[in-house]
């Protein structure tokens, strides 16, 4: 297995920057994660908090039950029919647009995840995101996972350890393997952009009494499987209100004109939507190469 000399601490970018995106995508193709300062500001960020503490009460949830979810930390998931605070986080222009620069056109939405990480939570089991996936390592991105700081990301209160250019290595992480870790230090509004191979996992809380709170929205390639069955978990009614570029993302809709479709019509049709579906067959005919990009 390839490994890294020394962690690789890359700078964050500005949400601000121009040609962000290209930034993001380069900086996580060379080293596995990038970090974006300023996404949102510190008042939202302390809306959002307390619109989870909400949520947790209303659904009663209690800390995890095993190691890797957390003894002591809370976990909320499909946070999309729970509160539209998160979904507008989803569509946010510069983390979508750093995302499709990574994974190309039309991903879908995989996952949307609270994590509310307490005093005494121990080390998270180092792990990629994408281990389910059988494809040969390294591998192109198939997912990318964007952690998003609510709270300030310390050392002491849990922020999110990872190995760079762990991307790189020929497989995932073994429970005997003690790589170097880097700490994601961030600010509340940061977002670290994790490619899916990346070595990482939720730091210790060591602090008394302060708690660590932080979202992950995970996004997919548009061929690939999303890890929370978001169309099937959905109100269609309420998801007939969502901005259209969010069900895009749920998946009501087609990649390259003809992954996802219902009976030769687009999903987005089940929210009353008329979409010409256009299908990929429609711009065939006996000479075409059905192996280029031609859909």
């Amino acid at each position: 297995m390839e490994t890294a000399a020394s962690p690789t601490v890359v700078e964050p970018i500005p949400a601000a920057t121009p040609d962000a995106s290209g930034q993001i995508a380069a900086t996580v193709e060379a080293h596995g994660y990038a970090i974006v300062s300023d996404v949102i500001d510190p008042a939202a960020c302390s809306a959002l908090v307390a619109e989870i503490q909400l949520v947790e009460a209303d659904y009663d949830i209690t800390e995890g039950t095993n190691d890797f979810e957390g003894i002591e930390t809370r976990r909320i998931f499909d946070l999309l029919s729970k509160t539209a605070m998160v979904r507008e986080l989803t569509i946010n222009p510069v983390v979508l647009n750093g995302i499709e620069a990574i994974l190309g056109e039309d991903p879908l939405l995989s996952g949307t995840t609270s994590m509310n990480i307490g005093p005494s939570e121990t080390d998270q089991l180092l792990h990629t995101d994408d281990g389910m996936i059988t494809l040969p390592r390294p591998h192109i991105a198939t997912m990318v996972t964007t952690l998003w700081a609510l709270s300030e990301f310390r050392a002491e209160n849990g922020a999110t350890r990872l190995v760079p250019d762990s991307h790189r290595f020929d497989r995932g992480p073994r429970r005997d393997d003690t790589p170097e870790t880097l700490t994601a230090d961030m600010a509340p509004g940061s977002v670290l952009f994790l490619h899916g191979s990346t070595w990482h996992g939720a730091g210790a809380n060591s602090t008394a009494d302060e708690r660590r709170f932080g979202l992950s929205i995970q996004y997919v390639a548009g061929w690939c499987r999303q890890q929370q069955n978001l169309m099937l978990g959905a109100d269609l009614d309420q998801v007939a209100t969502y901005p259209r570029r969010l069900q895009e993302l749920l998946g009501f809709s087609l990649y390259r004109n003809v992954m996802g479709h219902v009976n030769r019509e687009s999903p987005a049709k089940l929210l009353g939507v008329e979409e010409e579906p256009n299908m990929v067959w429609e711009k065939m005919d006996n000479t075409a190469d059905p192996t280029t990009d031609s859909a």
